[in-house]
């Protein structure tokens, strides 16, 4: 198996590093388009303050291989030309012109010299057209035959790979929402747990006072008993802590009746 590319390691690493600190859930999370705008705004605003340039979002992953244009001084130079951002140099079309020397080197042996070799090889140019034409009347038809079946096997092989990546990414999106809608479906089962652990919470505050002021109502009504018993007479309290007399029986009180 071919090992993976550098970058895509980097971007890998540098997913794993801010997984921690993702906690959206955009399948299940729903958004209005005030909320939206509001956070586009935020975002703005936050690209405002900072002082980050965009090479400095790419400084944790890892940097890119050098690029080496070794045998290809052209290309070398090109890359040179756009990465320090100088413009493009316009084609020099003087060569493809027949023109003779100016008026005021209608003498000059030098410039009739440039003007004839300008002559010749615009003739040669002339001549390898000639010769490509007819390389193309007798070549043409079969090479551009092959031409059009080497790129029809290139377009093949590039709508295969992009097949392939188009199910790895709905295979993702897939896992990821499956993934986001059970964690929907456990937060909204906590979500409920909570709401009742509050509302018993609340009951069991509610109890736990109605209970505290029937304690508080007893122990009046034991403080206003006490202070009575202190408040009666001497005369009662005897009365109240005398025993009580014996119950009387009733056979004693029956008189006896002689019958002889």
């Amino acid at each position: 198996m071919a090992p993976k590319p550098t970058t895509n390691l980097a971007l890998e690493s540098g997913a794993a590093e801010d997984a921690s600190v993702v906690d959206a859930l955009p399948y299940i999370d729903g958004i209005t388009a005030d909320e939206r705008h509001q956070a586009d705004e935020l975002i703005k605003e936050e690209l405002k303050r900072s002082n980050k340039k965009p090479s400095d979002y790419l400084a944790k992953f890892a940097p890119m291989p050098p690029t080496t244009f070794q045998g290809h001084p052209v290309l070398q130079h090109e890359y040179d030309r756009v990465k320090a951002g100088r413009p493009v140099q316009p084609l020099d079309t003087s060569r493809f012109h027949l023109e003779p020397p100016p008026a005021n080197k209608q003498n000059d042996f030098s410039a009739w010299r440039q003007a004839t070799d300008n002559a010749h090889s615009q003739l040669e140019h002339q001549y390898n057209r000639l010769l490509n034409l007819e390389l193309l009347l007798r070549y043409g038809s079969n090479a551009r035959r092959r031409h059009n079946q080497s790129l029809e096997g290139h377009v093949h092989r590039l709508e295969g790979n992009i097949e392939k990546l188009s199910q790895q990414r709905d295979s993702i999106n897939k896992q990821r929402k499956l993934t986001q809608e059970a964690d929907g479906r456990t937060l909204k089962q906590l979500e409920q747990q909570y709401k009742a652990l509050v509302i018993k919470n609340m009951e069991i505050n509610m109890a736990c006072q109605e209970l505290e002021s029937s304690v508080s109502q007893l122990q009046e009504e034991v403080g206003h008993s006490d202070d009575s018993s202190h408040d009666m007479p001497h005369t009662q309290m005897m009365d109240l802590d005398a025993p009580e007399p014996a119950p009387k029986d009733p056979a004693a009180d029956e008189v006896e009746v002689d019958y002889s």
